[in-house]
């Protein structure tokens, strides 16, 4: 089997007035997908998403997906790592991080698609096997919205059957602090709550005292963690936040590589280490960075916000390693979350159970191109001020 065409396709969701996405750092009101496709001659088709690349930057992401494609041409896509590889060490100058290993992420994790499916695999059967018969899922979402609006959505995501939720908080402490206690009284004492601070993308991230004061403010509510609570590259931020408050803390969504997630462990900076296979290399490198993890006593949860092929992606790799604790699910209302899925997601009782379909399960029909064509002037307006 050879690869014939790799192609980037741009997809745009406009969200519905109660789905828009508004947090501290920006907003979007029509969200994008940045994907892959690689097609081969047998017929085969896999698919893969750059996430921030459709967020951020999406025709610069669909240019660096394609600029990769003559590497790959001609190649066979039933070796991921070997071409993964290939990639990094053709860009290890000017790409060791940033939109090159969001694009070399994409196309590794479509490669493990069609391997898996060539194979007749899920993928998580080809890169270890189970270590999980289930994993525990969390509600996602938690977006700066009206009280009534808040309330609402945290009765939903008890009504469908979560017993964990995740919620986005505000720059002004008071208003922060206002919404963890308001979801805390909302959600009851036998619901999980975890705070995402968001400051790993934030123009004007909180400095550690800042965050030492919303922590402790917040401890009274019983947080399962904080995330992302100093800017993305403050690691002795983090470790000082994470001496000072009795919550856990996460982060590293926005971090590429083993190479920069040590950065967060040698300094002791992390409880719960949040890796995304669409971000930080690709599902092995994703795995490498659990085993990095691992090693240093921490836990393991990642993050997965985006489309089919972000979720399963991460949900592929979250199962084949033992310290992955809780699996994230996006609920925003995103629709491309749901229209890629060849069948649903296996999700019962606050759980998610293994994908048994081939490969990643994920498909990109014609229809779904028409549906969701891409749009001029989608995607993130970050905050500038």
């Amino acid at each position: 089997m050879k690869i014939t065409k790799v192609e980037g396709v741009l997809l745009s969701a406009p969200l519905a007035e109660e789905h828009i996405v508004r947090w501290s750092g920006g907003e979007m009101t029509i969200t994008n997908a940045a994907l892959v496709v690689i097609s081969t001659d047998t017929g085969l088709t896999g698919i893969g998403d750059t996430y921030a690349g459709g967020w951020f930057y999406p025709k610069a992401a669909k240019a660096m997906l394609e600029h990769f494609a003559p590497l790959l041409l001609g190649e066979d896509p039933c070796e991921p790592l070997q071409l993964a590889h290939k990639l990094r060490s053709r860009s290890l100058y000017w790409g060791r991080v940033g939109a090159s290993i969001n694009a070399i992420s994409a196309i590794e994790n479509a490669l493990w698609d069609i391997a898996g499916q060539a194979a007749g695999l899920p993928v998580w059967k080809l890169i270890g096997g189970l270590a999980h018969d289930r994993l525990p899922l969390y509600a996602s979402a938690g977006l700066d919205k009206p009280r009534d609006a808040v309330i609402k959505e945290m009765e939903i995501h008890l009504a469908d059957g979560f017993r964990a939720v995740k919620i986005r908080v505000s720059t002004d402490l008071a208003r922060a602090v206002d919404k963890v206690r308001l979801c805390r009284e909302v959600l009851g004492p036998g619901t999980r709550l975890m705070v995402d601070a968001v400051m790993g993308s934030h123009p004007d991230p909180w400095d550690a005292k800042t965050a030492i004061g919303f922590a402790r403010a917040i401890e009274p509510f019983d947080i399962a963690w904080l995330e992302e609570p100093c800017g993305g590259d403050d690691y002795e931020g983090y470790a000082r936040v994470r001496a000072a408050t009795s919550i856990p803390i996460s982060g590293g969504e926005t971090s590429f590589g083993v190479g920069e997630f040590m950065h967060f462990l040698r300094a002791g900076a992390l409880d719960i280490v949040q890796p995304d296979a669409c971000t930080s290399g690709g599902i092995v490198e994703s795995q490498r960075i659990a085993t990095a993890a691992a090693a240093h006593g921490l836990k393991v949860a990642p993050h997965a916000w985006g489309s089919a092929a972000t979720v399963t992606a991460n949900v592929h790799w979250a199962f084949t390693q033992p310290n992955v604790v809780i699996q994230e699910y996006p609920a925003w209302g995103f629709p491309l979350r749901d229209a890629l899925l060849a069948e649903p997601l296996d999700i019962r009782d606050g759980f998610i159970h293994p994908p048994r379909q081939p490969g990643l399960g994920v498909v990109l029909t014609d229809d779904i191109r028409r549906k969701f064509a891409w749009r001029e002037g989608g995607g993130a307006r970050m905050r500038v001020d």
